[in-house]
Protein backbone atom coordinates (compact mmCIF):
# COMPACT_ATOMS: atom_id res chain seq x y z
CA UNK A 1 0.00 0.00 0.00
CA UNK A 2 1.48 3.56 -0.96
CA UNK A 3 0.55 6.29 1.11
CA UNK A 4 1.52 9.89 0.43
CA UNK A 5 1.02 12.17 3.58
CA UNK A 6 1.60 16.29 3.61
CA UNK A 7 1.42 18.23 6.56
CA UNK A 8 3.30 20.24 9.36
CA UNK A 9 5.68 18.96 11.77
CA UNK A 10 2.96 16.91 13.56
CA UNK A 11 3.89 14.61 10.59
CA UNK A 12 7.43 13.94 11.72
CA UNK A 13 6.51 14.51 16.00
CA UNK A 14 8.07 17.68 16.56
CA UNK A 15 9.29 17.76 19.92
CA UNK A 16 8.35 14.03 21.11
CA UNK A 17 11.18 12.47 22.69
CA UNK A 18 13.35 9.97 21.46
CA UNK A 19 11.19 6.47 20.79
CA UNK A 20 7.67 8.33 20.55
CA UNK A 21 5.45 8.23 17.34
CA UNK A 22 3.99 11.09 15.78
CA UNK A 23 0.51 10.11 14.90
CA UNK A 24 1.30 9.43 11.39
CA UNK A 25 3.63 7.09 13.04
CA UNK A 26 0.86 5.60 14.77
CA UNK A 27 -1.30 5.35 11.97
CA UNK A 28 0.95 3.45 9.88
CA UNK A 29 1.54 1.15 12.89
CA UNK A 30 -1.63 0.11 13.15
CA UNK A 31 -1.93 -0.06 8.83
CA UNK A 32 1.14 -2.60 9.51
CA UNK A 33 -0.93 -5.02 11.47
CA UNK A 34 -3.61 -5.65 8.90
CA UNK A 35 -0.31 -7.71 7.17
CA UNK A 36 -0.26 -5.12 4.32
CA UNK A 37 3.42 -3.68 3.46
CA UNK A 38 2.78 -0.09 3.57
CA UNK A 39 5.06 2.73 1.79
CA UNK A 40 5.20 6.19 2.57
CA UNK A 41 5.92 9.36 1.21
CA UNK A 42 6.09 12.59 3.84
CA UNK A 43 6.19 16.46 2.99
CA UNK A 44 6.69 18.34 5.38
CA UNK A 45 6.58 22.69 5.94
CA UNK A 46 4.86 23.09 2.37
CA UNK A 47 2.69 26.35 1.88
CA UNK A 48 -0.29 25.78 0.40
CA UNK A 49 0.85 27.03 -2.82
CA UNK A 50 3.64 24.48 -3.04
CA UNK A 51 1.64 21.92 -2.21
CA UNK A 52 -0.31 22.70 -4.84
CA UNK A 53 2.67 22.82 -7.07
CA UNK A 54 4.31 19.27 -5.66
CA UNK A 55 0.77 17.33 -6.55
CA UNK A 56 0.64 18.89 -9.61
CA UNK A 57 4.32 17.26 -10.44
CA UNK A 58 3.94 13.25 -8.26
CA UNK A 59 2.42 10.47 -9.75
CA UNK A 60 -0.71 11.01 -7.62
CA UNK A 61 -2.70 7.38 -9.38
CA UNK A 62 -0.08 5.31 -7.68
CA UNK A 63 -1.28 6.56 -4.46
CA UNK A 64 -3.81 4.02 -2.48
CA UNK A 65 -4.21 7.11 0.28
CA UNK A 66 -3.34 10.79 0.34
CA UNK A 67 -3.59 12.58 3.59
CA UNK A 68 -3.56 15.61 3.73
CA UNK A 69 -3.05 17.39 7.37
CA UNK A 70 -4.15 21.12 6.43
CA UNK A 71 -3.98 24.36 8.19
CA UNK A 72 -5.38 27.82 7.82
CA UNK A 73 -3.42 28.79 5.05
CA UNK A 74 -6.05 27.07 3.08
CA UNK A 75 -8.18 30.02 3.18
CA UNK A 76 -6.19 32.29 1.64
CA UNK A 77 -5.92 33.15 -2.27
CA UNK A 78 -2.95 31.34 -3.95
CA UNK A 79 0.08 33.40 -5.20
CA UNK A 80 -0.35 32.72 -8.40
CA UNK A 81 -3.92 33.70 -9.12
CA UNK A 82 -3.71 37.50 -6.87
CA UNK A 83 -3.70 40.44 -8.49
CA UNK A 84 -0.58 42.42 -8.27
CA UNK A 85 -1.15 44.68 -4.98
CA UNK A 86 -2.54 48.06 -5.16
CA UNK A 87 0.46 50.76 -3.98
CA UNK A 88 -0.38 54.57 -3.50
CA UNK A 89 1.84 56.97 -4.02
CA UNK A 90 0.59 60.94 -2.98
CA UNK A 91 2.77 63.31 -4.34
CA UNK A 92 3.09 66.56 -2.90
CA UNK A 93 0.43 68.94 -3.52
CA UNK A 94 -0.43 72.61 -3.71
CA UNK A 95 -3.98 73.38 -2.04
CA UNK A 96 -5.53 74.54 -5.34
CA UNK A 97 -4.44 70.63 -6.62
CA UNK A 98 -6.11 68.51 -3.48
CA UNK A 99 -9.79 69.00 -4.52
CA UNK A 100 -8.92 68.02 -7.94
CA UNK A 101 -6.77 64.69 -6.89
CA UNK A 102 -9.57 63.86 -3.91
CA UNK A 103 -11.49 61.62 -6.56
CA UNK A 104 -7.95 60.08 -7.44
CA UNK A 105 -7.39 59.13 -3.60
CA UNK A 106 -10.72 57.87 -2.75
CA UNK A 107 -10.59 55.49 -5.84
CA UNK A 108 -7.28 54.01 -5.24
CA UNK A 109 -8.37 53.74 -1.75
CA UNK A 110 -11.32 51.83 -2.51
CA UNK A 111 -9.07 49.44 -4.23
CA UNK A 112 -6.83 48.80 -1.54
CA UNK A 113 -9.74 47.81 0.50
CA UNK A 114 -10.20 45.16 -2.23
CA UNK A 115 -7.02 43.48 -2.47
CA UNK A 116 -6.89 43.71 1.75
CA UNK A 117 -10.36 41.82 1.80
CA UNK A 118 -9.12 39.17 -0.79
CA UNK A 119 -6.63 38.21 2.03
CA UNK A 120 -9.20 37.86 4.97
CA UNK A 121 -12.63 37.17 3.14
CA UNK A 122 -11.35 35.76 -0.30
CA UNK A 123 -13.55 34.46 -3.15
CA UNK A 124 -14.83 31.32 -2.91
CA UNK A 125 -13.77 30.00 -5.80
CA UNK A 126 -10.31 31.21 -5.54
CA UNK A 127 -9.22 30.21 -2.53
CA UNK A 128 -6.20 27.61 -2.05
CA UNK A 129 -8.76 24.91 -0.69
CA UNK A 130 -11.18 25.11 -4.11
CA UNK A 131 -7.90 25.43 -6.26
CA UNK A 132 -6.58 21.65 -3.84
CA UNK A 133 -9.45 20.23 -4.18
CA UNK A 134 -10.31 20.37 -7.67
CA UNK A 135 -6.93 19.06 -8.09
CA UNK A 136 -7.89 16.42 -6.37
CA UNK A 137 -11.18 15.18 -7.71
CA UNK A 138 -9.86 12.21 -9.80
CA UNK A 139 -8.05 10.94 -7.23
CA UNK A 140 -11.23 11.79 -4.25
CA UNK A 141 -12.04 8.12 -3.49
CA UNK A 142 -7.95 8.11 -2.28
CA UNK A 143 -7.82 11.48 -0.06
CA UNK A 144 -8.36 12.02 3.08
CA UNK A 145 -8.27 15.61 4.76
CA UNK A 146 -7.30 16.49 8.61
CA UNK A 147 -8.90 19.69 9.78
CA UNK A 148 -6.70 22.20 11.11
CA UNK A 149 -5.27 20.91 14.37
CA UNK A 150 -6.55 23.37 17.55
CA UNK A 151 -3.80 25.53 19.36
CA UNK A 152 -3.89 27.47 22.85
CA UNK A 153 -3.17 30.71 20.76
CA UNK A 154 -6.19 33.26 20.75
CA UNK A 155 -5.81 34.19 17.33
CA UNK A 156 -4.44 31.06 15.85
CA UNK A 157 -7.51 29.64 17.28
CA UNK A 158 -9.80 32.04 15.64
CA UNK A 159 -7.91 31.07 12.04
CA UNK A 160 -8.24 27.30 13.06
CA UNK A 161 -12.43 27.76 13.64
CA UNK A 162 -12.86 29.17 10.06
CA UNK A 163 -10.66 27.02 8.61
CA UNK A 164 -11.99 24.22 10.06
CA UNK A 165 -15.62 25.24 8.60
CA UNK A 166 -14.61 25.78 5.32
CA UNK A 167 -12.53 22.68 4.82
CA UNK A 168 -16.24 20.35 5.80
CA UNK A 169 -18.31 22.70 3.63
CA UNK A 170 -15.80 22.36 0.33
CA UNK A 171 -14.99 18.60 1.28
CA UNK A 172 -18.52 18.28 1.63
CA UNK A 173 -19.58 19.88 -1.96
CA UNK A 174 -16.84 17.87 -3.64
CA UNK A 175 -17.91 14.34 -1.73
CA UNK A 176 -14.51 14.07 -0.12
CA UNK A 177 -13.55 11.89 3.53
CA UNK A 178 -12.76 14.45 6.05
CA UNK A 179 -11.29 14.00 9.58
CA UNK A 180 -12.20 16.37 12.09
CA UNK A 181 -9.84 16.55 14.48
CA UNK A 182 -11.70 18.36 16.70
CA UNK A 183 -13.14 15.32 18.07
CA UNK A 184 -10.03 14.48 19.22
CA UNK A 185 -7.90 16.92 19.98
CA UNK A 186 -8.92 20.09 22.24
CA UNK A 187 -7.44 23.91 22.91
CA UNK A 188 -6.06 22.47 26.07
CA UNK A 189 -2.95 22.22 27.98
CA UNK A 190 -3.30 18.59 28.75
CA UNK A 191 -2.67 18.14 24.82
CA UNK A 192 0.13 19.73 24.19
CA UNK A 193 3.66 19.79 25.30
CA UNK A 194 4.95 21.49 28.14
CA UNK A 195 4.89 25.40 27.55
CA UNK A 196 4.04 24.65 24.11
CA UNK A 197 0.86 26.19 22.90
CA UNK A 198 1.16 24.31 19.82
CA UNK A 199 2.73 21.18 19.37
CA UNK A 200 0.74 17.77 20.56
CA UNK A 201 2.74 15.81 23.47
CA UNK A 202 2.87 11.93 22.86
CA UNK A 203 -0.49 10.97 23.94
CA UNK A 204 -2.14 13.20 22.04
CA UNK A 205 -0.05 11.76 19.03
CA UNK A 206 -1.22 8.53 19.79
CA UNK A 207 -4.77 9.55 20.52
CA UNK A 208 -4.98 11.02 16.97
CA UNK A 209 -3.02 8.29 14.94
CA UNK A 210 -5.29 5.57 16.47
CA UNK A 211 -8.65 7.61 15.69
CA UNK A 212 -7.54 8.51 12.63
CA UNK A 213 -7.10 4.64 11.26
CA UNK A 214 -10.50 3.69 12.86
CA UNK A 215 -11.95 6.34 10.97
CA UNK A 216 -10.04 5.11 7.66
CA UNK A 217 -11.20 2.23 7.90
CA UNK A 218 -14.93 2.82 8.05
CA UNK A 219 -14.82 5.95 5.61
CA UNK A 220 -17.22 4.77 3.21
CA UNK A 221 -15.73 6.28 0.07
CA UNK A 222 -12.28 5.12 0.49
CA UNK A 223 -13.33 1.70 1.84
CA UNK A 224 -15.58 1.17 -0.93
CA UNK A 225 -12.49 1.57 -3.54
CA UNK A 226 -10.39 -0.49 -1.45
CA UNK A 227 -13.17 -3.21 -1.70
CA UNK A 228 -12.99 -3.64 -5.50
CA UNK A 229 -9.03 -3.26 -6.05
CA UNK A 230 -8.83 -6.43 -4.22
CA UNK A 231 -11.45 -8.13 -5.83
CA UNK A 232 -9.37 -7.41 -9.04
Amino acid sequence: MNVLVIGDEHTYGYGLSVGKLSYIGHFIRQMGRTGRPVSVDVYAHLTMSQTIATLAQLPLNRYDLIILQLDHTLVQVPASQLASSTVVHLPAMHPEQMIASERTVKSSLKSIGITLRSFIWPNRERMAISVLLNQLRPYRHNVLLLTPLANQNTVSRWLQRRSRAVVLKEADKRLVSVFDTDSIIRPREEYFLPNDHVHLNDISHELLGRSLYDFYQSAPTIVTIQSIRKDY
